[in-house]
This record gives C-alpha cells, sequence and structure tokens, in this order.
C-alpha cells in the first residue's frame, strides 16, 4: 500500500501537467498572437503566467493574470491591457456575439470569451512582414474614429435589423469619386479569388496568407477599374491591389480577417472574423500603449450621416487615444447609444432605456449621460446644440459642474445653448446630459463647440 500512493501522486501530477499542456495550447495563431478560448473559471498558462476568466459581463471581463486582476473590455476599438510581461486584449465575448444576427462572423468564439494574448516586448505583427494595408503614399490619414469598428453594433430602425459589424470599415472621406488611397497588401499571400459584382463598380478579393495557414484577408468594395490583381496571383507585402469605390457622398475601405480550414466563397467571406483591431492600430502607429489625445479647443457632431461626416458618429464610449467618448461601465450592453441622421444633420438619442426593443436594450442606472474631453487645465468657453431631428426631447446641460437651461423640444427642433466659461483642473472637460426624470422624451445632442481661453 506505501507503494501505490507514491504512484498514484505522480500520475495525478502527470495528469495536471497534461491538462495544463493542453489548456495552454491556443485555437490559432496569426502573427505573434495566439488566441485562446475561455469559459469563466478556466485557466491558460503563457509564457509562464498563468490567465484566469474569472467573470464576464455585458461588453466587461474580469481577468487575473499572474497576480494581477483586471478588467478588460472587449476590443471593439480599445488598446491591449500590458501585464505580467504580456499584452493582451479581449476578441471577443457571448454578449457582444448575442447582439447580432450575423452570429456567423463571431464562429470563432467557441467558449465565454476569446482572448488575444502576445509577447509584451514584441511587435504583435511584425512589420518586416506586415504592412497596414491602406497606403500612405497620396497623404492617408486614419483616426480611427469610425462607427464602423470590429463588432460595433448597428441598427436600423426601419428595416428591424440588427448586427455586429464584420471587419472594420476605414473612411476615405478625401477619396469619394476619386482613384486615390490604394488598398495594399497586408502581408505575403495569394490572390485566392476576385469576385466583382454583377452591375459592375464594386469588387471583393481574397486573400490567402503565406505565412499563417488558415487565415484570409478580406478586401471588400473595392472599385473594380482600378484592381491591379487577378487570381492565384502572388503578392508581396505592400503590393497595390485598388482602390476603394466611392462616389461624391460615400467611399471606405472594408477589410476582415478570417480562419477557416477551407477557402471562404464570396457568400462566406465574413464567417469567422477575427478580432484585429489592436494590431491595425500598431501597424498604423507603431505602438498600443500609452497612447493619450488632448483637445484645447474643438467642434464635436454626433450622429451625423456618413455623407456628410464619414463614419464617424461619436456615439460610443471613451478611449484614452481618441481624448473624448462617453462613460458608460458596465451597464450598456453595446457599449455605445443611438445614433439618429437626417441627410446631413444629426444626433445622439440618449434616454434611460437605450436601443429599446433590440438585443442591445439596456437601463441607464443615472439620470444623465456624460460626455468627456480629455484637455489641458484652464479656462474654456462652451456650448452645446441639443433636441432631437426625429422625435420630442427634452435635456438639461451642465458643464463641469455649471448648469444651463432645460430644452423641452418638438421633433425635429434643435437649439444651441448658452455660452458658458467654465474652469478645468483634472484635465477632463466633462459635458452632462440629463434625461427625462419622467422618462417619456429622448435627449438629443448634436453637437458640442469648446475653446481655451486661458
Amino acid at each position: 500500500m506505501k507503494r501505490i500512493f507514491p504512484i498514484l501522486l505522480l500520475l495525478g501530477l502527470l495528469g495536471t501537467t497534461f491538462k495544463n499542456v493542453a489548456q495552454t495550447k491556443p485555437d490559432f495563431l496569426w502573427g505573434n498572437c495566439a488566441y485562446f478560448s475561455l469559459n469563466v473559471g478556466d485557466s491558460i498558462l503563457y509564457d509562464s503566467t498563468s490567465v484566469q476568466l474569472l467573470s464576464v459581463e455585458n461588453q466587461y471581463n474580469q481577468l487575473k493574470v499572474g497576480a494581477d486582476t483586471l478588467e478588460v473590455k472587449v476590443s471593439g476599438r480599445s488598446l491591449p491591457h500590458s501585464v505580467a510581461g504580456l499584452q493582451l486584449f479581449v476578441a471577443d465575448n457571448r454578449n457582444v456575439k448575442a447582439l447580432a444576427d450575423n452570429t456567423f462572423i463571431h464562429g470563432l468564439l467557441k467558449k465565454d470569451i476569446l482572448l488575444c494574448i502576445s509577447d509584451r516586448n514584441r511587435e504583435m505583427l511584425d512589420k518586416k512582414e506586415f504592412v497596414f494595408p491602406v497606403s500612405f503614399n497620396q497623404g492617408f490619414v486614419w483616426d480611427g474614429e469610425e462607427d464602423t469598428y470590429m463588432f460595433s453594433y448597428l441598427y436600423d430602425d426601419q428595416q428591424k435589423k440588427y448586427e455586429t459589424y464584420p471587419g472594420i470599415g476605414i473612411d476615405l472621406k478625401d477619396a469619394r469619386g476619386i482613384e486615390k488611397h490604394w488598398l495594399v497588401a497586408i502581408a505575403n499571400s495569394t490572390v485566392v479569388w476576385v469576385d466583382k459584382a454583377k452591375d459592375g463598380g464594386t469588387a471583393c478579393v481574397l486573400l490567402a496568407s503565406d505565412s499563417s495557414p488558415g487565415i484570409y484577408y478580406v478586401y471588400d468594395c473595392l472599385y473594380e477599374k482600378t484592381l491591379e490583381v487577378k487570381k492565384e496571383q502572388k503578392l508581396m507585402r505592400g503590393e497595390l491591389i485598388g482602390t476603394a469605390w466611392g462616389n461624391a457622398n460615400w467611399g471606405h475601405a472594408h477589410l476582415a480577417v478570417v480562419r477557416n480550414d477551407t477557402i471562404p466563397s464570396f457568400d462566406d467571406r465574413f464567417v469567422n472574423c477575427v478580432n484585429f483591431f489592436p494590431q491595425l492600430y500598431e501597424l498604423y502607429y507603431a505602438y498600443t500603449y500609452s497612447a493619450s489625445k488632448s483637445y484645447s479647443k474643438g467642434k464635436i457632431s454626433f450622429g451625423r450621416a456618413a455623407s456628410h461626416l464619414g463614419n464617424d458618429k461619436n456615439n460610443a464610449a471613451f478611449e484614452e487615444y481618441l481624448g473624448k467618448g462617453w462613460i458608460f461601465g458596465r451597464w450598456n450592453r453595446s457599449d455605445k447609444v443611438e445614433a439618429v441622421s437626417v441627410r446631413e444633420g444629426g444626433n445622439v438619442r440618449l434616454a434611460k432605456k437605450v436601443f429599446s426593443g433590440t438585443p442591445a436594450e439596456s437601463i441607464n442606472p443615472n439620470d444623465y449621460f456624460e460626455y468627456e474631453i480629455n484637455v489641458r487645465n484652464g479656462v474654456y468657453r462652451i456650448r452645446a446644440k441639443v433636441g432631437d431631428l426625429k422625435a420630442e426631447s427634452w435635456q438639461k446641460i451642465e458643464y463641469e459642474g455649471v448648469p444651463d437651461k432645460t430644452f423641452s423640444l418638438p421633433a425635429g427642433e434643435q437649439k444651441w445653448t448658452d455660452e458658458r466659461t467654465v474652469r478645468v483642473e483634472d484635465r477632463k472637460l466633462t459635458v452632462r446630459v440629463y434625461i427625462d426624470p419622467e422618462n417619456k422624451k429622448a435627449a438629443g445632442l448634436s453637437e458640442i463647440v469648446f475653446q481655451m481661453v486661458y
């Protein structure tokens, strides 16, 4: 009996070791990144560091990494966290997937979350092998503020259709109707197929990665007449593919990274989307951490039509690298608020219940919403345009604790508040919009203008 116990103990230890090895194996690799599926309670080992998923609530995921515990939002357009020598972000979770009709784009999510991990001291995508997929040769500038980011919740209130965005739509406002800002191969790859629209004009190209089996790059909304590639063509990193299709009112490049064991067809081109926003940001800016933007003056427009301002709606949560956004917290399932667009006008719609009647329906526990702007400390002049272009509205504005009037407006009417002078001492210019205490009317915000006085 004394001999049996050590043997059983040894077998138990070996079983634990084998189990840890199995847990550590990623679902797939891309560049220097490893993607892992985790359920609440699951642990993995990555480079000798333990990572455990503790809980999931809406977009937020609580992780224990080594000795540290941190809250990590699904990275729709958020940057990675650096901890214990690792760089990580949550690529998807079950709550984001639950918002969409088009759940096939979330096909890589096998458990509660899909986690991406890489070595903090290495690039996620080696710049000797990868390049930003839009050429800089004609002065292209990307601000990353599009509403068409990874898994952004999009809702069409007329068609009652809701989905999460498959990939990343990069707005090309200054290339509308112009053959400008060429799309290039993100990495060495092979052209699998070129699909041209039957009515002419647009095209889609699928590239297969040469270095990562099963990884494909989708270039959609291309202009057929400018295509420089054909089926089975070998492309080197940075080689031209074509320009985006566009007219006087519209122009954007729709990019996606997908992973499949078989070659995707055109109809299935967005099945199994890989969240690659942090990698794309890194390719453009050359870093993904310690980024912060600050303003001394500005004009921020909300909800306007894409034909007027591009894909920027300013209806999403605050991001430090953008220096502005809405302060939500865990309660907001979509991490954004509704946007209303009418011709060239628009506004965000703020109510106790956002996205009512859709999978993203969420109840604000407060009687207000806050929009925050990173600024230098000092004195500022500020005012806002309020009202809803489609519905009756009720709103009261407060700037840094300085109140303005209460506005109760009919549908379609918008008004400017009085100009206020406020002092900022915490580098955060905060605009608070109070909502109807009776919850009968939504608040509308169309524009904020501000300028530092001294």
